[in-house]
């Protein structure tokens, strides 16, 4: 039976593979119809079936990112697609036969990145700010595109306030609040701040705190939006053969720090207890209080409870005076704490932008001002040996010490002459060197003038490896010092009161006694000739600035600029003369 069945199995096995390899018309019967013959599929049906495909999955790709990734890949892709087409552009038409139409171009780049930055938000503000600080140097489209990053970012909504609470906490704010304000009070591009009350259980019940709450987009943002930014600088340093990119990594280093509160918590206790070591200003600088462990309070890289003080920003000069207040003392404060961070602390607040920096009437002292420092996730700690070359260097330029000035400059590798440097790190005009006589500079086209800045610029930055990284934030701060002056009216002596710190920090970064006996009497003869050339350079400085004051307030038929003013005209003089460059700082005044 067995070999019956086997010989049966085979036999089907062979029909059915006669049947499978015979001709079509051969396996249908011949009363059954044909079956018609498949057409061929045209190319715009293949390409329209594939674009169907990609449309399906990349509409999940982007629901999924905007969903679970806060469209962190969507925002990287947009950026990336800007920064392509404006590198083309600049290819295409930056040439010596469109030099008219430069301007324009300029134009179209600029509005460009600023839909790029008010699109995205978020880290991109800050990314916005940092080119709106950098853009004095810039062509005038940027200037007026980066304008407005400076103002009040949008909020988000209460269910995500709770959302970080609940995903750093595991509670809601009403669980350690008595109350927590719904809305925001204050927005800014990394988190917002929320007004609320202590429970009773902390000991303080009508304590009024405010609670700085992280965005919940920024953690998951952050790494591909930094990487962006570094990504387009990178390219442009490839792009138009300039040394960018160590500042784009500079700055991304930093900016990564302002996204953890547990530092700034530590930041403004640091802050606080330098505070209290300098005599000058502890009574009328404060910083609030930040609640933590010790007070009962979780801590959170991303949560922040911090004493509520009452103040207006430092630049509102009708509240000011409406207070009985002398801009002129706010303003004298605001530059001493900057100056004394830098130079006798080494420990600098790298966004005193008038919203961070508050004033309110002095508690005890009738009539003066007192300061409130906020926003403390920025900062930096200026080494030891930078610190004391950069006292030295203000206290050179006053003194007049050329070689000094010479000497610093060259070892942190810029290529000026020593006039330039002095009036780039001072921000006024500065002579402390005769050159001769002036050439004319010739009246160049739009091309050649730009060709003319990236030369100068490139100079400038030939040597970027020895470019100490602090002078990048430390220059940001001196302008914000000089913008919030000129916005109050250009009350205070910015240059001089910095030169004062700056003596300070030099004769503290001195080693070793200074007498007579230790010194020796040549030696001391020079501390005291330098002393004397200080104090009257200081001095001189001094008159001028109320010379300018006292004719803007009594002579008003003239066409008068306040002091900051005077000093922005002198430098725009200086730098269009020397080096062909045109600077603008009044869009970021204050």
């Amino acid at each position: 039976m067995r070999p019956r069945v086997l010989l049966r199995a085979r036999a089907e096995l062979t029909a059915r593979k006669i049947h499978s390899e015979a001709p079509r018309h051969a396996r249908n019967p011949p009363h059954a119809k044909p079956l018609p013959p498949r057409p061929p599929r045209s190319r715009a049906a293949k390409w329209g079936g594939r674009a169907v495909v990609l449309g399906i999955v990349g509409t999940g790709a982007f629901l999924a990112d905007r969903e679970y990734n806060a469209s962190a890949v969507t925002r990287s892709l947009r950026t990336a697609y800007i920064g392509l087409i404006s590198t083309l552009d600049y290819k295409i038409n930056f040439k010596p036969e469109k030099s008219d139409e430069i301007e324009s171009l300029h134009t179209r780049v600029a509005n460009r990145l600023r839909w790029v930055v008010d699109t995205n938000q978020g880290m991109y503000l800050k990314l916005g700010q940092a080119i709106g600080l950098q853009a004095s140097m810039l062509p005038k489209p940027y200037r007026e595109a980066f304008a407005h990053v400076f103002d009040r970012a949008p909020s988000v909504p209460y269910e995500e306030v709770v959302g970080v609470f609940k995903a750093d906490l595991g509670i809601d704010p009403m669980d350690i609040f008595e109350t927590f304000s719904p809305e925001a009070v204050a927005s800014a591009s990394v988190a917002q701040v929320h007004k609320a009350t202590l429970k009773a259980v902390v000991g303080n019940p009508d304590r009024v705190v405010a609670v700085k709450v992280q965005k919940p987009a920024i953690a998951k943002q952050m790494d591909l939006d930094l990487f962006s930014y570094r990504t387009l600088m990178y390219l442009a340093q490839k792009a138009f053969d300039l040394p960018l990119y160590f500042v784009a990594k500079y700055v991304s280093e930093q900016m990564r720090h302002e996204t953890s509160f547990n530092r700034e918590a530590r930041n403004a206790r640091k802050c606080a207890e330098y505070l209290s070591q300098t005599p000058e200003l502890r009574d009328d600088i404060m910083v609030p209080k930040v609640y933590g462990k010790e007070e009962g309070y979780p801590e959170s890289d991303r949560i922040l409870v911090m004493e509520w003080v009452d103040g207006c920003r430092l630049t509102d000069k009708a509240q000011i005076e409406a207070w009985g207040l002398k801009p002129r003392d706010v303003m004298d404060l605001a530059i001493a704490l900057n100056a004394a961070m830098t130079f006798s602390w080494g420990f600098v607040h790298c966004d005193p932008h008038p919203g961070n920096i508050l004033v309110r009437p002095h508690p005890t002292k009738r009539g003066k001002p007192q300061l409130i420092v906020l926003d403390h996730g920025l900062y930096i700690t200026l080494r030891e040996q930078f610190r004391n070359e950069y006292a030295t260097l203000w206290r050179s330029l006053f003194v007049l010490d050329v070689p000094k000035v010479e000497e610093i400059g060259k070892k942190w590798g810029f290529g000026l002459d020593p006039n330039m440097f002095a009036s780039a790190i001072l921000l006024r005009p500065a002579e402390i060197k005769k050159t001769g006589e002036k050439t004319e500079r010739k009246k160049l086209s739009k091309y050649h003038q730009q060709l003319e800045v990236k030369k100068q610029l490139k100079v400038i930055l030939e040597n970027e490896k020895f470019i100490p990284r602090e002078l990048i934030l430390l220059g940001r701060c001196q302008r914000m010092m000089q913008a919030n002056n000129q916005t109050l009216g250009s009350p205070s002596s910015r240059v001089n009161i910095t030169a004062e710190w700056a003596a300070r920090g030099w004769a503290n970064s001195l080693t070793g006694s200074r007498t007579l006996r230790a010194v020796g009497l040549r030696t001391w003869l020079h501390d005291r000739w330098e002393m004397v050339l200080f104090r009257v350079t200081v001095w001189a400085i001094d008159a001028l600035f109320r010379w300018t004051n006292f004719r803007n307030r009594w002579l008003p038929y003239r066409n008068n600029l306040g002091w900051e003013e005077e000093l922005q005209k002198q430098m725009e003089t200086m730098a269009r003369e020397e080096l062909g460059i045109e600077i603008d700082d009044s869009t970021f005044a204050g």
